[in-house]
């Protein structure tokens, strides 16, 4: 790795509730995100998933309302160290326009609070 950057945005620390499925497989893993992006997630997981495997993000943003629904393709993972669980890197790559703006506004808003500081 040469040490550059990769990623076209980025990630904002966010621990949100996020339901994956691989489309081939039956059942669903729920867990958090670690960070979040427009085009991307870093989320713990229980089991390993091989780089390539495409995935169904279900990503809750806020409370009470709608996930947004995306495909996915997991890009690295690692152990976690002194744990059984794994770090998950999936990157996005179908999403439609309105959770691209809900994302998006969400993130913004991640970032403003984190940039404010109270008087």
């Amino acid at each position: 790795m040469n040490g550059q950057e990769r990623r076209r945005s980025p990630r904002v620390r966010a621990y949100r509730p996020v339901r994956l499925r691989k489309p081939s497989t039956p059942g669903v893993l729920e867990t958090l995100t670690k960070e979040l992006s427009t085009d991307g997630l870093r989320c713990l997981s229980p089991t390993w998933f091989p780089v390539s495997t495409e995935v169904n993000a279900e990503v809750v943003l806020s409370d009470g309302e709608e996930p947004i629904s995306v495909m996915g393709r997991a890009v690295w993972f690692r152990m976690v160290p002194y744990s059984d669980q794994f770090e998950v890197g999936l990157s996005f790559h179908s999403m439609s326009e309105k959770n691209k703006r809900r994302l998006s506004a969400y993130l913004d808003h991640l970032t403003l609070k984190s940039t404010t500081v109270p008087a």
